[in-house]
């Protein structure tokens, strides 16, 4: 369990219990206060229950992601891992929820929900990347459950939901409506107050943000969605690093780098 809050330029509140840590977490460049995720355990196996609830206070910046990609081990008498994480965002606030990947192993079960409450004037960057099997071991991940949900609510009402569901591997990774023979892919969510214009640079910037991969956007209720599909994490690595930070930096601002520690 992970307890994180977040006021204007710092951290006003963490209570943590085994096996999940928060630390303060600053590159020198003036970015925003920026708190990284460590699991301790290594990963997670079957039947383990991880929890997360983040705060972040009015007229406040804030980050949050984690150190490590997280490793979703083999389940045992086939029992479901769960990842609840919880984030509130109050009025003119800013909340970035910056992935590392999650790693599926073959024979994983994984239960996992994101839900995101903003206030009126609150607006978020949230992410999510996928990897199927241990690729650098060339593992073919032939059975798993995945069940990942994120849920968007602003000042109260529903905005968006996102669920992705794999349960027969083989038949998704065949399809070209679904994986279309690929074994890695990102989620990335924007809210904005007023999309309009970021629409008009997404759609200018469009070539850069996709030369050469699978990917699209769409825009509903003032959220604009990215998904993308690869066959190589290094390259969904690379491609989901240069849209988050153009996004960051067009919409706040904010430097267009990602945490040294994000790259390690």
């Amino acid at each position: 369990m992970l307890d994180i809050a977040f006021k204007q330029s710092q951290i006003s509140h963490m209570r943590a219990m085994h096996p999940l840590r928060a630390y303060p977490n600053d590159d020198g460049i003036g970015d925003i206060p920026t708190a990284t995720i460590v699991n301790i355990s290594g990963g997670v196996v079957s039947g383990d229950i991880h929890k997360i609830k983040t705060v972040v206070e009015k007229d406040t910046s804030a980050r949050l992601f984690n150190q490590s990609a997280e490793k979703v081990y083999s389940s045992y008498n086939n029992a479901k891992s769960e990842i609840l994480t919880e984030i509130y965002v109050d009025h003119n606030s800013w909340f970035e929820w910056l992935p590392q990947e999650t790693i599926i192993f073959n024979n994983a079960k994984l239960s996992r929900t994101i839900k995101v409450f903003l206030k009126k004037k609150a607006e978020a960057l949230i992410g999510e990347m996928i990897v199927l099997g241990r690729v650098a071991s060339q593992e073919q991940v032939k059975d798993l459950f995945l069940q990942d949900k994120i849920y968007l609510y602003k000042d109260s009402n529903l905005k968006w939901v996102d669920i992705i569901l794999l349960d027969e591997i083989k038949n998704a990774k065949n399809s070209k409506s679904r994986l279309n023979n690929c074994n890695c892919f990102f989620t990335i969510m924007l809210s904005v107050n007023n999309p309009k214009k970021y629409i008009e640079y997404i759609e200018g910037r469009l070539s850069f943000f996709t030369e050469g991969e699978f990917i699209s956007y769409t825009v509903v209720n003032e959220v604009i969605i990215f998904r993308g599909i690869f066959h190589e994490p290094l390259v969904m690595r690379k491609t989901f690093a240069k849209i988050w930070q153009e996004l960051r930096s067009y919409k706040r601002g904010l430097p267009n780098k990602m945490p040294k520690l994000w790259w390690i």
